[in-house]
């Protein structure tokens, strides 16, 4: 019996720490009168809490005296989890809504380097193309998705890539890579129009469409297309390329992306 009342004493305890972190989450700071109030509390008891908190590093003292707000340890664990999100996992409810809508294979590509790497493809209806199939890389400048990664990445970091690119163009190279002024255009043009184009430049016969996916912190994490046969992509253009953006907008919503200024 003394076991069992002391299990449900701890976890009462750990319930009233969990409400005065929940409190100061939804805030910058509060006082000790406030957070009672808030988590209906004493304010002895809540004075008492907060003490071991600050002890733990869970709650600091805030710059305004006699507030306190979330402690470094605390925000430290809640970027852990953030950075954890699965986006492929994320991207994937999504990725089935828009190859149903479309009736053309889905793709998610994750930057790596120069290249654009294939994490997931959800066949279509129509032909199946070799190309970019999981598992699978495209440098940058090519693709619906790895030119929608280039085109959204922050503007020093795509100066590189594309000074990369450029540099280690070859005759040999089956996806040539186009003059700096071209791509400069073309990455412009996408950018504006919030989607990447891609047509036949992968596969004879085979179109695309791109749009970048952002984290909560609005940084560059993926990009999402669809493919499929040119005359289903090119003739619907402004309808097809609506439902990648859109898609694409709804995955960053749901890895936290509130649409504001991105990384």
């Amino acid at each position: 019996m003394a076991d069992g009342a002391s299990d449900d004493g701890g976890i009462e305890i750990l319930s009233k720490a969990g409400a005065i972190i929940d409190a100061l989450a939804g805030t910058q700071a509060l006082t000790v009168s406030a957070l009672a109030e808030a988590v209906d509390e004493p304010t002895s008891s809540t004075y008492r809490l907060l003490q071991s908190l600050l002890a733990m590093g869970w709650v600091d003292a805030a710059p305004t005296r006699g507030t306190y707000r979330l402690g470094l340890a605390c925000m430290q664990i809640g970027g852990v989890l953030e950075d954890s999100l699965d986006v492929r996992g994320v991207a994937l409810p999504r990725m089935r809504e828009l190859r149903s809508t479309a009736g053309v294979a889905a793709l998610l590509c994750y930057r790596r380097g120069v290249r654009a790497v294939c994490v997931e493809r959800l066949e279509g209806h129509d032909v199946r193309s070799v190309a970019m199939q999981v598992g699978d890389a495209l440098p940058l400048h090519v693709g619906g998705a790895p030119r929608a990664l280039l085109a959204f990445l922050a503007a020093g970091e795509q100066h590189a890539v594309v000074d990369e690119l450029l540099a280690g163009a070859g005759a040999g190279d089956p996806y040539a890579v186009p003059s700096a002024a071209a791509l400069d255009a073309e990455l412009r043009a996408t950018r504006k129009r919030g989607y990447a184009r891609s047509d036949q430049d992968v596969t004879i016969g085979i179109a695309a469409f791109g749009s970048p996916v952002f984290n909560h912190r609005g940084e560059l994490v993926a990009a999402v297309s669809i493919s499929g046969l040119r005359e289903r992509l090119v003739e619907r253009e402004a309808e097809m390329s609506a439902l990648v953006v859109s898609t694409a907008a709804a995955i960053s919503a749901d890895l936290g992306f509130d649409g504001g200024p991105r990384g």
